[in-house]
């Protein structure tokens, strides 16, 4: 006979397994969307651009460049006098 103990002690190693398993397939399931957006963004834009864009993001690090790009695609504020 099992006792009670026991029983607790198999359903909790099932549920770490299930819960590992569902990890593992998340994971894969991240991976596989940022694939699809790159390939979206690379159709977008063409692939030689794509190449060029993260060879040139490499070469100045990849947050530097990041920083860069963001800073251009949201203009500063225009100040009142400018009008």
């Amino acid at each position: 006979m099992v006792s009670k103990v026991e029983r607790e002690r198999a359903a909790l190693k099932a549920a770490e397994t299930d819960l590992a398993e569902r990890k593992k397939k998340l994971a894969a399931m991240e991976k596989e969307e940022a694939k699809k957006q790159l390939d979206k963004l690379s159709k977008r834009v063409g692939v030689e651009r794509t190449i060029r864009l993260l060879e040139l993001a490499l070469k100045v690090k990849p947050k530097t460049a990041i920083e860069a790009l963001e800073k251009i695609e949201t203009p500063a504020p225009q100040s009142a006098s400018a009008t």
